[in-house]
């Protein structure tokens, strides 16, 4: 079994980094873009009782950049500071469908 499919129900797609905090901890996985030296990239952001930490994914698991700067944009974000931003639609339905889809196909790892 995948990672991807270990975490599946532990995913909160409609996680927002700015209620993080606010209300109810939750804990299980979401997605961020992580713009570090000027580069965006997909992480994984795992949430704990106690702790939060994000881990850039593997290169092969990284969507287009051009899909990655364009979630950055729409939230105002630049490429000249080093931040965390919310996926987007379309960061979210290449997640869905490249690592967790059920049926036919593999997955990669």
């Amino acid at each position: 079994m995948s990672f991807f499919q270990e975490i599946k129900e532990s995913v909160h797609w409609d996680f927002r980094l700015e209620d993080e905090f606010k209300g109810q901890r939750r804990q299980g996985y979401a997605f961020v873009v992580d713009v570090s030296d000027r580069v965006p990239r997909l992480a994984i952001y795992m949430m704990k009782e106690r702790l939060s930490k994000t881990q850039t994914m593997q290169q092969k698991h990284q969507p287009p950049q051009e899909m990655l700067l364009k979630a950055v944009e729409e939230q105002g974000g630049n490429m000249k500071t080093d931040c965390l931003y919310n996926i987007n639609g379309e960061i979210k339905h290449w997640l869905e469908e490249n690592f967790f889809r059920t049926g036919g196909g593999a997955l990669p790892n």
